[in-house]
C-alpha cells in the first residue's frame, strides 16, 4: 500500500487527524512511538532548524526534498510535507509533484503565494492570479504517477494584499473544481468564525471535500479556546499545530544552555537524572542499535561478531 493510499484510508476511517508539526526524521519517529496517525513537515521550521533562515522562499527544493526523504525513511507513518509554491511555474511545479513523490511522502501542498513566498503568517504576502494557481494545480495532478498520492491547494488570500474571506473562498472553490484533494486556507487570527465561514462555503457546493486546518503557533489559541475537536466540528478533516519540535527544542535547548552556563556539570547532572525512565531517555534504543547487532549476527562471519562484541564497553 502506498503512503498516499495510507493517508486516505486513515482520513476515511477517522474523524479528524492532528499531529504536531516536526522537522526531522529523528522527530518523526518520536511522534510514530507517541502514536500518532501521521507526520507532517513544514516549510518554516525546515528552514530556521536546517538553513538557519527565515521563511521567505529561500530553502530550495533540492534541499527540501533531502530532508522529507530521510524523514519519509525514518517511520511507517505517512507524510505530508510543505511544497511552498511549487518552486517555480506549472512545469516547475510537475517535477516537484514527481520529486515529492518519489520520496515516499504521502501528500504535498502547494500555495498561491507569488515568488519568493513568505511564510502565511508575516506581513507582506500577494497571491498569484487565479488563472496562474489553477494552472500550476492542474499540472501537479497531471504530474503524479500514483493517484493516490495527495494534493493540497492551499490559499494564502485571506491575510494577502488585497484578499480577503471572499477572495480565499472563491479560490478554495476554484482549486476544489480543479481537482484538488484537499484544500486548505490560511487564517490570521485565531477567531472561529473565518474557519466556520470558509469551511460552510466549500461545503455547499463540495460537502465531501476534506478540509485542512492550520492550527498554527504564530495564533494565540490560548486566547480563543479553540480546540482540536472544534475545528473538526467546523469541517476540517485533517490539521497540524506548526512548528512543534521546533519550538520544542528551541525553548528546551535554550533553558539548559543557560543552565549549564550558570551551573556547569550540576546542570548535565540533574538532566541526566531526570531523563531517568524517560520513554526519550533510552536513544540509543530508539537510533536502532540493536536492529543493527542483530543485521550484524544474521549477514556478518560469526568470528567476526564475536570479536566485536565480547569483552567490549557500552551500552
Amino acid at each position: 500500500m502506498t503512503a498516499g493510499r495510507r493517508l486516505r484510508q486513515l482520513l476515511d476511517q477517522k474523524p479528524y487527524l492532528v499531529t504536531p508539526g516536526i522537522t526531522t526524521a529523528l522527530h518523526a519517529m518520536i511522534v510514530e512511538r507517541a502514536g500518532y496517525d501521521y507526520v507532517y513537515t513544514g516549510g518554516y521550521d525546515a528552514s530556521l532548524t536546517l538553513l538557519g533562515l527565515p521563511d521567505v522562499g529561500l530553502m530550495t527544493e533540492t534541499e527540501m526534498i533531502a530532508n522529507l526523504r530521510n524523514i519519509a525513511r525514518s517511520t511507517q507513518l505517512p507524510v505530508v510535507a510543505d511544497a511552498d509554491t511549487g518552486y517555480g511555474n506549472a512545469i516547475n511545479v510537475m517535477r516537484t509533484v514527481e520529486n515529492y513523490e518519489a520520496a515516499g511522502l504521502a501528500a504535498m501542498h502547494i500555495e498561491d503565494q507569488v515568488a519568493p513566498k513568505r511564510c502565511g503568517h508575516v506581513a507582506g504576502k500577494a497571491v498569484i492570479a487565479l488563472e496562474e494557481a489553477v494552472g500550476k494545480l492542474r499540472a501537479a495532478l497531471d504530474a503524479r504517477r500514483d493517484p493516490d498520492f495527495v494534493i493540497i491547494a492551499r490559499t494564502d488570500a485571506l491575510a494577502a494584499a488585497g484578499g480577503g474571506l471572499d477572495e480565499a473562498i472563491r479560490r478554495g472553490l476554484a482549486y476544489a473544481r480543479a481537482g484538488a484533494d484537499m484544500v486548505w486556507a490560511e487564517f490570521p487570527s485565531a477567531d472561529a468564525e473565518q474557519p466556520r465561514a470558509f469551511a460552510q462555503a466549500m461545503h455547499r457546493e463540495f460537502p465531501k471535500l476534506p478540509l485542512y486546518f492550520n492550527y498554527s503557533s504564530n495564533l494565540k489559541w490560548y486566547e480563543s479556546g479553540v480546540k482540536f475537536e472544534d475545528v473538526a466540528a467546523m469541517g476540517y478533516k485533517a490539521m497540524h499545530v506548526s512548528l512543534v519540535a521546533m519550538r520544542v527544542m528551541m525553548q528546551a535547548f535554550w533553558d539548559y544552555a543557560v543552565d549549564m552556563k550558570a551551573r556547569g556539570a550540576e546542570a548535565e547532572i540533574d538532566f541526566q537524572k531526570r531523563l531517568i525512565g524517560h520513554p526519550m531517555g533510552a536513544f540509543h534504543e530508539l537510533a536502532g542499535f540493536e536492529r543493527i547487532k542483530a543485521l550484524e549476527q544474521k549477514y556478518l562471519p560469526a568470528d567476526e561478531v564475536k570479536k566485536r562484541y565480547d569483552g567490549a564497553m557500552g551500552l
